[in-house]
């Protein structure tokens, strides 16, 4: 899994810069990019298991779905900055340690930049993935089951 996620957040998304491959190839040894991907995939489920399956009464309307897909979104990436960032700074790989200590590398500014854009991109998969998720979950809910359509 952590082969097929590096290659969305590198490739598709276009993060990965060879100049600080020391960051992607820390991320991708201690399996971040597998945490990234399952962030973004679990986090939007049960928050749609608890709208469909728990919410029972009262009914909730469309502004209550689109806040808590939008929730979801905002969790999502607030847990994957928190992820990236402990995964880059406070990583045991001493090398990438000195790397974003030295002020001319560059490491440090790049490195800071990261958590944002994971965030972001885990962020708008999340409203993607969620999106799916609530057409699949509506058919199962015994109240829900007018929304989003």
């Amino acid at each position: 899994m952590n082969n097929l996620f590096s290659t969305i957040y590198e490739s598709v998304f276009g993060l990965w810069d060879s100049q600080y491959d020391l960051i992607f190839q820390v991320l991708f040894d201690n399996n971040g990019y597998t945490m990234f991907g399952l962030t973004f995939l679990l986090l939007p489920l049960l928050f749609f298991l608890a709208f469909y399956l728990l919410w029972q009464f009262p009914y909730a309307k469309i502004w209550h779905w689109f806040l808590w897909l939008v929730l979801a979104s905002i969790v999502t990436g607030f847990i994957t900055s928190g992820i990236a960032y402990n995964e880059i700074f406070l990583s045991d790989v001493q090398q990438l340690n000195n790397a974003i200590a030295t002020p001319s590398s560059g490491y440090e500014d790049y490195a800071n930049s990261l958590p944002l854009k994971y965030a972001l991109i885990n962020g708008g998969l999340a409203l993607a993935v969620g999106f799916v998720y609530s057409l699949v979950l509506k058919q199962f809910s015994k109240s829900q089951i007018h929304l989003p359509f």
